[in-house]
């Protein structure tokens, strides 16, 4: 009983501000992470009823028991806020690359990304890259080298897609990885900022497009380290998407020289085997 009433003597009660938006965090599904926390603390958390407008939650414990779980919440909390990069909208899709820089951020530092309900700016495409639709192809005919030649190539710049102002992109996780993912992030600005330069490149047959990837993709992986250049290859032949080249404006001609002369080289290797 001494012992008792010496522990209950020798608490204390220490309030933090903890936003009402950020409460439901910390009582979790069925109070269950807010029994966790105290059995993991060895302390009691207070925690203002919903909708009543108060920010303080209370910690009783002792002392050292009340000062390591504080320490948690607000480790938490700050978690759960985040970081905000503010990313200029006419090289978000750059930036993202169809989802591989997320997903590399999620893989390698266990940090995800959200713009923060803002809707994402469409995404820069070519006047149109269907060969059905226009006229820009020249015809395909029996002349083999003529066909060699046949091709469409529309470049669009980032500062031409008419998008003024940034995109919220909040990182969440860790303090030390998303310090290291805002890191990663701004490298990427800087670079996006100078690769400004999309091309949109469409063959007279689709099906040449297996010679731009190659065996394993050591092709269009060659091509990309040789030029600096994202390329997106379509995996849908028959829907006669263009092969989507990024990255400076020397950059992407150089790439799609390099594409072209990989379809010829692919060409002539087929048709020697035949």
């Amino acid at each position: 009983m001494e012992e008792i009433i010496a522990e209950l003597e020798n608490q204390t009660t220490e309030t933090i501000d903890v936003p009402t938006d950020k409460h439901r965090m910390l009582i979790g599904r069925g109070g269950e992470t807010k029994r966790d926390l105290e059995s993991r603390f060895k302390v009691s958390l207070n925690i203002p009823q919903q909708g009543n407008g108060q920010t303080g939650v209370k910690i009783v414990g002792l002392s050292e028991d009340v000062e390591n779980a504080k320490a948690h919440i607000l480790q938490l909390v700050k978690e759960q806020e985040g970081e905000t990069v503010q990313v200029n909208k006419n090289v978000h899709h750059i930036i993202s690359d169809n989802g591989q820089f997320f997903r590399r951020l999620q893989n390698n530092l266990q940090v995800t990304v959200n713009h923060d309900r803002q809707p994402i700016p469409p995404k820069p495409s070519a006047p149109s890259k269907s060969r059905g639709n226009g006229d820009s192809l020249p015809l395909i005919t029996d002349d083999e080298e003529a066909n060699a030649d046949a091709f469409s190539w529309t470049v669009v710049q980032a500062t031409d897609s008419g998008l003024d102002g940034t995109i919220p992109w909040v990182l969440r996780g860790s303090a030390e990885n998303v310090a290291k993912a805002k890191s990663t992030l701004l490298a990427a600005i800087e670079q996006a900022s100078k690769n400004t330069s999309t091309g949109f490149l469409v063959l007279p047959d689709p099906s040449t497009y297996r010679f731009v990837i190659g065996q394993g993709g050591s092709k269009v992986n060659s091509i990309r380290k040789a030029t600096g250049c994202k390329i997106t290859v379509p995996r849908d032949q028959a829907r006669d998407e263009g092969i989507e080249i990024s990255g400076s404006a020397d950059g992407i001609e150089k790439a799609k020289d390099m594409v072209l002369d990989a379809v010829k080289e692919g060409k002539n290797g087929a048709g020697a085997r035949t």
